[in-house]
């Protein structure tokens, strides 16, 4: 159970690396996130919906680590679950728990809590224009698709394990 929670905190850091650097490095990546509000701000601050090419850069680059890193510790857990001896059952919970984890980190976290309790909206139209901006914050976004989500990742993780235990079975 401990390394269920280890690789669940581990996709988390992974994560959130993503959502941060990504915000920084090519902030055009939030108009794909946030409220139409927000999105209103940004354009309202000057900051392009287009990306740069350093920015499309940035962002392939970072896309392509987090994505490697993230594959593999999918495959690891896996690899783990199997070698230890964990039936489907097991390694299907395993992937739920790293999942789930997640999901539920990235909703309450990254959507809400960031965005709408801390200053790092602002912070990031402050880095970008060099203005100090009159919104720090922004309203909550729940678009209810994260229930969707988290019923998908159910049958996601119980594909995976049924792979991996054949794979490695």
């Amino acid at each position: 159970m401990l390394l269920n929670l280890l690789y669940g905190v581990i996709g988390i850091i992974l994560l959130t690396a993503f959502c941060l650097i990504g915000a920084f490095a090519a902030p055009q990546v939030a108009y794909w996130c946030m409220t139409p509000n927000a999105k209103k701000i940004l354009e309202d601050h000057g900051i392009s919906r287009k990306f740069s090419l350093k920015g499309k850069i940035s962002l392939s680059i970072l896309t392509l680590v987090i994505g490697v890193l993230y594959i593999i510790t999918i495959i690891s857990a896996g690899k783990q679950g199997v070698t230890s001896g964990m039936n489907f059952w097991q390694l299907t919970l395993r992937f739920v728990i790293f999942f789930w984890m997640i999901s539920i980190f990235d909703a309450v976290v990254l959507d809400w809590w960031m965005f709408t309790k801390t200053k790092i909206f602002g912070i990031l139209i402050k880095q970008k224009t060099g203005k100090t901006p009159e919104v720090w914050n922004v309203e909550p976004q729940w678009d209810g698709k994260e229930l969707h989500k988290l019923i998908i990742e159910i049958f996601a993780s119980a594909m995976l394990a049924w792979i991996f235990l054949k794979l490695l079975n």
